[in-house]
């Protein structure tokens, strides 16, 4: 059982469980596959080593787990948690990373908890699976797998979820975690929901399961939009029901009030030109010559936010050897910078988070601002989590896809600038979360800067449209839940 007093060695305190984590415990004792839908600082990394623990120790029934989360989580929070708390004491773990050698030394390590980056999953199963006489034989070594962000592998076509497939039909024990399940619509549901219960619920092909819930609007076998048919949410959380468990994190915790402040910007009459001329002429010359074209109407919009944040890159260019050559940006306006530079000023003793969704904004931001320093990669990632905790950090830039998962960013400060937003649900609130969490004492301020008139606009519309339908879901799965008990 999870213990209902938790130990921090790491504070020497004592903490009272709550019994919102009993209840996801015992969840995942009383069903071996299993998804936690659980809402950004509900303890799901403490719920599921517990269980582990009791599994491994306890109960016998698990002799090795292995771990798979964002690559950040899984060098950095997964082992700090196990340090952290009293009753895990005595857990073998062994976090596969680093170079191939130091991959295959951690993976050969005498453990009961093999953790990895999602992004070195393919690598691990391609050295245990293999493709024979047109057939996948071997299997991975594990009886346990818990996937923390359950929702990384949302996509059928990627190759992460298309190998994990094959893999993980060997694998009694599965846990499946994330705190946006459907962060683009209920079809994100559907790989999700496979590699926890092989199709059981939801069907085992995806053509099965658009057909049954789903009109398509699209252009011939390109699919556009996949909309939910009369419904189709409701059955879909009713087959779901029993499954999984889902928790928003109002409803269990009392976290500083949020504060979203939507700063909308004016173009210059000149900039307002520029991008006007790009909308509708699809071309723009610049006086050195070159130009930008745009090809697709997909292609168009991505420019147009690159122009709203006050950049726009050429055409990408090869050498002699088609080797890709450096990217090539032009400013077009300093509308953003200026506006953060305004915010810098206004609170001067405060920390700020910069998101980021353009290359060219990290080199524009870092000119403006030399103090600012990017989030690096590998274990530099370390040092900048605990300088930024630490407050030695004024402006850290932040990409949402590379950082938005699992960091505990909340000591830092309390202040967030999206400088571009990002179409992606689960990206933007997964990237709040880093400071809206347990441990945060002061409100949080999220200042979003919309250029009016733009395409930032429709970006902020459809992240609101998305966040609704994802919404009903998690409460319809609650509500069901409570109905059939």
């Amino acid at each position: 059982m999870i213990p209902e007093i938790l130990y921090n060695k790491r504070k020497g305190e004592y903490y009272r469980t709550d019994p919102h984590q009993v209840e996801a415990y015992e969840h995942l004792i009383f069903n071996p596959r299993a998804a936690l839908f659980l809402g950004m600082s509900l303890s799901k990394t403490v719920i599921a080593l517990s269980y582990l623990y009791d599994m491994i120790y306890e109960e016998a029934a698990i002799v090795k787990a292995l771990v798979v989360a964002p690559d950040k989580v899984a060098r950095i929070t997964w082992p700090d948690e196990i340090e952290t708390w009293g009753h895990l004491e005595g857990m073998k773990y062994s976090v596969i990373q680093g170079d191939r050698k130091q991959r295959e030394k951690a993976l050969s390590a005498e453990a009961e908890i093999y953790i990895i980056g999602v992004d070195n999953l393919a690598w691990l199963i391609d050295k245990y699976v293999t493709k024979k006489s047109g057939r996948y034989v071997g299997k991975i070594p594990y009886d346990c797998i818990v996937l923390d962000e359950l929702s990384l592998f949302k996509s059928r076509d990627s190759q992460r979820f298309k190998k994990l497939r094959r893999a993980i039909k060997t694998i009694d024990y599965r846990v499946g975690m994330t705190g946006t399940p459907s962060p683009n619509g209920y079809v994100d549901l559907w790989a999700q929901m496979l590699l926890i219960d092989d199709g059981e619920r939801l069907g085992d092909t995806f053509g099965k399961f658009v057909d049954k819930y789903f009109t398509t609007r699209g252009n011939g076998m390109v699919v556009y939009e996949y909309i939910p048919r009369p419904g189709a949410p409701k059955v879909i959380a009713h087959k779901l029901r029993d499954i999984a468990l889902t928790m928003q994190t109002r409803d269990y915790l009392v976290l500083p009030e949020l504060h979203t402040d939507d700063i909308e910007l004016e173009m210059s009459p000149f900039d307002r030109e520029v991008y006007d001329t790009l909308e509708e002429a699809y071309v723009l010359d610049f006086i050195d010559g070159n130009d930008v074209t745009v090809k697709t109407a997909a292609d168009l919009t991505n420019k147009l936010l690159q122009i709203s944040s006050g950049a726009i890159y050429e055409e990408q260019k090869y050498d002699d050897n088609e080797k890709k050559l450096p990217r090539v940006w032009h400013e077009v306006n300093t509308v953003k910078i200026d506006a953060l530079r305004g915010l810098l000023e206004k609170y001067p003793d405060e920390s700020f988070i910069v998101v980021y969704q353009f290359r060219h904004e990290v080199e524009r931001i870092c000119a403006a601002f030399p103090f600012a320093r990017e989030l690096r990669k590998g274990k530099g990632t370390v040092e900048d989590f605990r300088d930024w905790n630490a407050g030695r950090i004024r402006l850290l830039l932040i990409h949402p896809a590379g950082a938005g998962h699992g960091l505990n960013l909340q000591f830092g400060g309390r202040r967030m600038v999206w400088f571009s937003m990002t179409w992606n649900l689960e990206h933007y609130q997964q990237t709040v979360a880093r400071l809206l969490r347990r441990g945060q004492l002061k409100e949080i301020y999220v200042h979003r800067l919309i250029v009016k008139g733009t395409r930032d606009t429709r970006v902020r519309r459809r992240l609101a449209s998305k966040d609704t339908n994802q919404t009903f879901l998690m409460n319809e799965i609650k509500d069901l839940k409570k109905k059939y008990q």
